[in-house]
């Protein structure tokens, strides 16, 4: 234990600690270090442990666009490991940077990347652990005591919060952040951080957290203090500005990426979820149009990557570590993804790629991926019915799925994982039988090997067709599971994981929840979700099974990502009728909005 001084200020800080953070860092490279002095200061802070972090090209990602600014310098901190967290406690430790061990209190900007409602519960822990009031109306009601009596030192940090999760619905955490940076980060940081220097720059006698408000002036911008909302039951009566707040808030979105750096791992360490392989986003969005992924319509239009940047940027990491990860929702679908896996295969590298359209394969792509290291091939049915696999425009069908095996067998890969999702609109007890149907002629036409299934239950999430649908009664949901995990039981080489029906059931409430549920996360953070929910728990069950209206205010209505509101209730009753819709004609079709 030693006392560290900043400023007039003493903290005390775990030796043991300091220490561990700094054999993290002696095995990164890439990190940047900056001067404080003179700059807009923020801390990056990822609501989990370091691993998955480092893992996260978002994450990643704003930290080198925030270095790269001049006027800016951005540290990075994680959620301590419980072994960790109790050392903080024992010794008194306050939360802090990895690149400078500063407290977190100390910097201007404290600001959240969440990619995944289940980490909303770790963000009360992280501002407790450092020393920050949880609730934003708590910080402003007065100074920050630990910043002395300095004007602008004197004030708790800005929390802010960005990324997919709070993009497609901010309110669950709208009585605990200051403010959120909706939609994508390229163009927009560089915005905020220009217009925050010149707020903190006029007037440094002002409070900060009343100059928050000019940050509204940004489109992208939403400060949740601004806003009233008027609840009827479970839902949404109305939202109403306040002092002049904007009617709408227009996701930052980028046509096109080409003006940008290409997210990548700019921190290399092999400390990460996928043993230490750099990753680059060679492209952005998907076309299809499968009616339940986020990613398929938040993301729109699907935007390819330059070819010749990425095959840099592929050829960086390649030479760094021999490793390469192709990032995208639809990578198989890059223009060039076969001349990016011959590149990697020249150098002798190991490059991998996530989740594959069965109707992409041919034997030249699996020949190159064989080449290239690539062990588990993955593909996503969904559904195991094609009944299912129409409610939800996945546009693939039995015979596709079956030819795609062949083919990946005949390439001498013996180990395949499947996606499905259950609990969808419309579904029986019989699409789960289906489901084992399908894996197990799947293991059969494999011979040998292993099958793995990931069988997660359908969660509703805002700004897809199925926004409006209720989740499905968990004791459906978890007689599906069983009948699947059954149905595989006595077949060798075949093995289900699964998120069970109650995990889904609290992040099916905060997906699509109102700022009511800021107080489920703070006590959850304390309690865990189970135990907290019991306050809430009428709250929670209508909000989660109850079927929207057409005309229903929805809690992220006041997000504008381009998407028409008529276009997802128009595809969500194509859903109903299981009538297909085709892909995305960039540029050509005007249906959904974006373009």
């Amino acid at each position: 234990m030693r006392q560290s001084y900043i400023g007039q200020e003493v903290f005390r800080i775990s030796w043991k600690l300091k220490q561990k953070v700094r054999d993290i860092l002696s095995e990164e490279q890439g990190t940047v270090y900056k001067s404080h002095a003179g700059k807009v200061r923020v801390c990056l802070v990822w609501p989990n442990v370091y691993a998955l972090g480092m893992t996260n090209l978002g994450f990643q990602t704003v930290c080198r666009l925030l270095n790269d600014m001049e006027n800016c310098v951005c540290e990075r901190a994680f959620l301590p490991s419980k072994e960790d967290a109790l050392e903080f406690s024992r010794t008194g430790t306050e939360l802090f940077s990895h690149e400078t061990q500063t407290p977190l209190h100390e910097f201007d900007i404290i600001a959240f990347s969440v990619s995944f409602e289940d980490d909303y519960f770790n963000i009360p822990a992280i501002l407790s652990l450092a020393n920050i009031p949880v609730r934003s109306s708590e910080r402003r009601q007065g100074p920050n005591p630990l910043r002395g009596s300095n004007p602008l030192r004197g004030q708790y940090p800005v929390i802010i919060a960005g990324g997919a999760a709070v993009s497609l619905n901010p309110e669950p955490l709208a009585e605990i952040c200051d403010l959120f940076l909706l939609g994508e980060g390229e163009g927009a940081l560089t915005e905020f951080i220009a217009l925050f220097e010149r707020i903190e720059k006029a007037d440094i006698s002002r409070r900060r957290q009343e100059a928050v408000r000019e940050l509204d002036s940004l489109p992208f911008v939403y400060v949740p203090s601004l806003y009233e909302f008027e609840y009827d039951g479970a839902k949404v009566r109305a939202i109403r500005p306040l002092r002049g707040a904007k009617e709408r808030i227009r996701a930052c979105k980028n046509l096109s990426l080409d003006n940008f750096i290409i997210p990548q791992s700019f921190i290399r360490t092999p400390s990460t979820g996928f043993g230490g392989t750099p990753l680059v986003e060679i492209e952005r969005g998907c076309g299809r149009g499968c009616r339940f992924c986020v990613a398929g319509f938040l993301y729109l239009p699907p935007r390819s990557r330059n070819a010749d940047a990425v095959k840099e940027a592929v050829e960086s990491g390649i030479k760094a570590t021999g490793k390469a990860g192709l990032v995208g929702a639809a990578v198989s679908e890059y223009p060039q993804i076969k001349e990016l896996l011959r590149a990697g295969v020249s150098l002798g590298a190991e490059v991998t790629l996530s989740s594959l359209r069965t109707d992409m394969l041919d034997a030249e792509l699996l020949a190159l991926l064989n080449m290239a290291g690539y062990k588990t091939v993955t593909l996503a049915p969904e559904a195991g019915s094609q009944r299912m696999r129409g409610v939800i425009n996945k546009g693939i069908d039995d015979r596709g799925i079956m030819e795609a095996v062949s083919l990946i067998t005949e390439a001498g890969f013996t180990r395949i994982k499947l996606y499905f999702l259950i609990g969808l609109p419309l579904e029986e007890d019989a699409d789960a039988e289906a489901v084992v149907d399908l894996s197990l002629r799947i293991k059969a036409a494999m011979k040998k090997g292993s099958l793995a299934l990931s069988v997660n239950p359908f969660i509703p999430k805002p700004f897809t067709p199925f926004q409006w649908h209720g989740f499905a009664d968990r004791a459906d949901v978890q007689r599906r599971l069983a009948i699947i995990k059954k149905g595989i039981a006595r077949q060798r080489g075949v093995t289900m994981s699964a998120m069970s029906a109650n995990e889904a059931f609290t992040q099916a409430y905060v997906s699509r929840a109102d700022r009511r549920a800021s107080e489920f996360i703070i006590e959850a953070s304390i309690k865990g979700p189970r135990r907290a929910a019991k306050a809430v728990a009428a709250l929670m069950e209508e909000s989660v099974h109850r079927q929207r209206e057409h005309d229903e205010i929805l809690p992220w209505d006041l997000i504008d990502h381009g998407l028409k509101k008529d276009y997802l209730w128009k595809e969500y009753r194509k859903g109903l009728d299981g009538k297909p819709t085709p892909a995305c004609n960039v540029g050509a079709c005007l249906r959904c909005g974006v373009c």
